[in-house]
């Protein structure tokens, strides 16, 4: 029970879901939405504590780990859920990337040079939100299969996420709860890694972060002809990059890649196409399809895949898909970050165990 006598997240050291010391808890409910009606699968489903510190949560990854492990549910039909706090999986050179694409160790080949320098990895050491969902197959196929042959369309699903509030919010002056609307709006999108972070210009963002991807042909010279692709150009005079309209693009990051993971009768639409049937590597290499792993990013998303150097060597055309292209320097672009700081999970929920906040550092 909430002590609201204290400011503090917890009173002591907390050492179940349920201990008395745990002051700020979160629970959240998981719902299926269906045609004939919407399916609560779970309520009440509680959440781990962040990982504060020894004193709080323990002073061993283990001792972290049990909370965690006693928030993951498995909930009618097998599927597993856990929403908490988890070390931020992303790895990207951030601060080279948005400073004019100056990839450090290409950095002399840059219009604008500066001498080679190792990668950073921005987001280490920093953790994040995680919700984790992991779903029998049979319960995705349009047709209940189990997805075994990968030449079937019935084994490739799109997913994407979406963020919604109430319309309106209507804040108290005394600090009452405020009043919202039981309307809401679509107020954030994510599916392909970048597309909406890097192909979406500034004027388009909100429309785009408002709309969903059956209406993404609005959208299609964006991915057609990316600024990205262009600047990669400008920037890198050794590097030419294919013609527009760029029908190599359209497959990877709206359609799915034919005889991989393109679903017939297919619209251009955002989202992460994953063919199922296709079985996993027993050792997966960071640049996944470009790697001749056919269970690998730009099909489905493992959180090994180094989506930044496959993205960026995808706009420069040095994919298969465009075999004149397919050279250097185009594929062998990249930020130099090539793993993620801690190493991912073998169970679920895959997100490695997040920092502690007393004792995490960056880079």
């Amino acid at each position: 029970m909430l002590n609201e006598n204290t400011f503090l997240y917890n009173t002591g050291r907390i050492t179940s879901l349920t201990d008395a010391d745990f002051n700020v808890r979160q629970s959240y409910t998981v719902t299926r939405l269906e045609d004939g009606g919407d399916v609560e699968l779970g309520t009440g489903l509680a959440t781990p504590p962040v990982n504060i510190g020894p004193r709080s949560t323990g002073d061993t990854s283990s001792n972290y780990e049990a909370l965690a492990a006693a928030a993951v549910h498995t909930l009618d039909g097998g599927i597993k859920v856990f929403a908490g706090q988890r070390d931020d999986p992303f790895f990207v050179d951030l601060g080279s990337v948005f400073d004019l694409l100056g990839l450090r160790r290409l950095n002399p080949a840059h219009r604008i040079p500066l001498p080679a320098a190792n990668g950073v990895d921005g987001v280490a050491g920093f953790n994040v939100h995680t919700i984790a969902l992991q779903v029998p197959k049979q319960q995705l196929t349009a047709d209940g299969s189990s997805a075994t042959d990968p030449a079937e369309t019935s084994s490739i699903i799109g997913v994407w996420s979406q963020a919604t509030r109430p319309r309106v919010k209507t804040l108290s002056s005394t600090g009452d709860t405020p009043e919202v609307s039981t309307d809401r709006v679509i107020v954030s999108r994510l599916g392909m890694p970048l597309v909406n972070e890097l192909v979406i210009p500034l004027a388009d963002k909100d429309r785009w972060n408002a709309s969903t991807p059956d209406d993404d042909t609005q959208f299609l010279s964006y991915v057609q002809d990316p600024e990205p692709a262009r600047l990669i150009a400008l920037l890198y005079p050794g590097v030419t990059v294919p013609a527009a309209p760029r029908a190599d693009l359209v497959a990877i990051f709206l359609t799915g890649v034919a005889g991989l993971n393109q679903p017939s009768d297919v619209t251009p639409s955002e989202m992460i196409r994953l063919n199922m049937a296709i079985p996993p590597s027993a050792t997966p290499n960071r640049l996944g399809l470009l790697a001749g792993q056919n269970d690998g990013f730009p099909n489905g998303r493992r959180l090994v895949d180094d989506v930044v150097d496959i993205e960026l060597r995808a706009l420069a055309g040095g994919t298969p898909l465009t075999p004149a292209f397919n050279r250097a320097p185009n594929n062998v672009l990249g930020d130099n970050v090539n793993q993620n700081d801690k190493v991912f999970l073998r169970a679920f929920p895959y997100v490695p165990r997040p920092h502690s906040g007393y004792t995490h550092t960056h880079h």
